[in-house]
């Protein structure tokens, strides 16, 4: 494991990873390419009687839809569109789905069948294929705009009643916001505070997160625990975000004078997940580690630290990335609670960490 991956791009805040081909989207093209191939034999055998034609066509489909999503909607390629107003957003996914789609269909009828069998193609195809690109890039767009998960928990009804669950949280705040604001101005600062998020967000998803929300100037990530599941990536999207940030500095610097940094809280407890909300729905999180990660984060704006890490959490971990370095502090009262709370300060390698500090 790397604490600190380069990350290269022409522009601040465009997401995206050195090799698009990554072993998890090759995993996902598999998965798709399968279930597709299901979906395309049903439908070539119920409406041309050609099984084997459907079979190759939704497995070859499946397979390049997912290379699409992953290699240019939701890489760099695909960085300046998904900043587009949404209705931009979507008639080009949507046009490029229709396009993939009719054009797979034709080569592997040509291929299977012969040039004289394209003429098979009829208008209910073509509709067909339509109706799926719109209700397929339907359902990605709503669920970039809600947070990857997000749409699918709302779908399948998981937290209409709440549900108690284990969860570690990252809460990260700009550091010097407030100066920011002030020099850049709302307009200037408003696009700092889009590059700060959209580029420490990648990191958070690319690792296994969930952006649960963004408060201000401050992001509120987390990781679902399980049992027998404790190699969560949260130390690992800690360690790339503020990697990809020191990357990016001198595009921040040319952009907007300044370079963006942060401070961060990490934690891990139960919580009650559930829905609430009627005219605008959310998915909520309550519970005491929620206000015990927000009163570690304002220690670690008090400590003058990069980032804290409840000692729990950090023993649960299996391992901590390569580059990451622990100093123990002493159990700090933290306000509102009864009792100190074990903590250690995280840092970089090259961010020498500070001896073990005195009792508080």
């Amino acid at each position: 494991m790397r604490a600190r991956p380069s990350h290269m791009g022409p522009a601040v805040g465009e997401r995206g990873a050195p090799t698009w081909l990554t072993p998890r989207l090759v995993r996902i093209a598999l998965i798709s390419a399968a279930l597709s191939a299901l979906s395309g034999a049903t439908y070539g055998y119920l409406v041309h009687d050609a099984l084997a034609t459907g079979l190759l066509f939704g497995g070859g489909l499946g397979a390049l839809l997912a290379l699409l999503e992953g290699g240019v909607f939701h890489g760099v390629a695909g960085a300046g569109l998904r900043r587009a107003p949404f209705v931009v957003y979507f008639g080009v996914r949507a046009g490029a789905y229709v396009v993939l789609i009719v054009a797979t269909l034709g080569l592997v009828v040509w291929l299977l069948n012969g040039p004289a069998a394209l003429r098979a193609i009829s208008a209910v195809d073509i509709l067909f294929t339509m109706l799926a690109s719109v209700v397929a890039n339907l359902g990605f767009a709503i669920s970039d705009l809600l947070g990857p998960g997000v749409l699918l928990s709302f779908a399948a009804g998981r937290y209409h009643r709440p549900q108690r669950e284990e969860r570690a949280f990252l809460f990260i705040d700009l550091k010097g916001s407030t100066a920011l604001a002030e020099r850049l101005g709302e307009a200037g600062f408003l696009r700092f505070l889009d590059a700060f998020i959209v580029d420490v967000s990648r990191e958070i998803v690319d690792h296994g997160g969930e952006i649960h929300k963004y408060v201000g100037d401050e992001i509120i990530a987390t990781w679902r625990l399980k049992p027998g599941r404790n190699d969560v990536g949260i130390v690992r999207a800690w360690a790339a975000a503020s990697g990809r940030l020191a990357d990016r500095r001198a595009a921040y610097q040319r952009e907007f004078g300044d370079g963006a940094e942060f401070r961060a809280a990490l934690h891990a407890g139960f919580v009650m997940v559930g829905e609430i909300g009627s005219f605008k729905k959310e998915i909520a999180l309550i519970g005491d580690a929620m206000n015990t990660a927000a009163r570690m984060l304002d220690a670690c704006r008090a400590l003058g630290r990069v980032a804290l890490a409840s000692a729990a959490l950090i023993d649960r971990l299996p391992a901590l990335p390569d580059g990451v370095e622990l100093a123990p502090i002493a159990s700090l009262p933290l306000r509102g609670k009864a009792e100190a709370l074990a903590l250690v300060a995280l840092a970089l390698a090259q961010e020498t960490p500070r001896p073990l500090e005195a009792a508080i």
